[in-house]
């Protein structure tokens, strides 16, 4: 197992990318299936996709920071493979729910 030395933003990033991939395909379903939804992103800033990408911006910060807390701030240990092995998994299944959602909605 290899083991690159990284530093503990690079890993709580990285988890955190993976993450907010999936929670914004789960809120692009959200709002398409729900116009209340819809409408209160709307209100929000003026443009639901405005206020669609502050939230997955502002939980991209937010996880990132908690992931790089763990450890009693030492963040943490995953080897390199490994996070982009998840990177890409969350990405992917983020691809695959918008693209799911969308040929079944349709």
């Amino acid at each position: 197992m290899e083991n690159n030395s990284v530093s503990k933003y690079t890993i709580s990033f990285g988890l955190s990318l993976a993450l907010n991939s999936i929670i914004n395909a789960v809120l692009v379903v959200a709002k398409e299936k729900n116009q209340t939804i819809m409408a209160g992103m709307q209100k929000i800033t003026g443009n639901q996709w405005v206020t669609h990408s502050a939230i997955v911006v502002i939980l991209f910060v937010i996880f990132g920071w908690l992931f790089a807390r763990a450890n009693n701030g030492q963040g943490l240990k995953i080897v390199v493979n490994r996070l982009a092995g998840i990177i890409v998994a969350g990405v992917v299944a983020g691809g695959l729910i918008i693209t799911g959602f969308y040929l079944i909605a349709d």
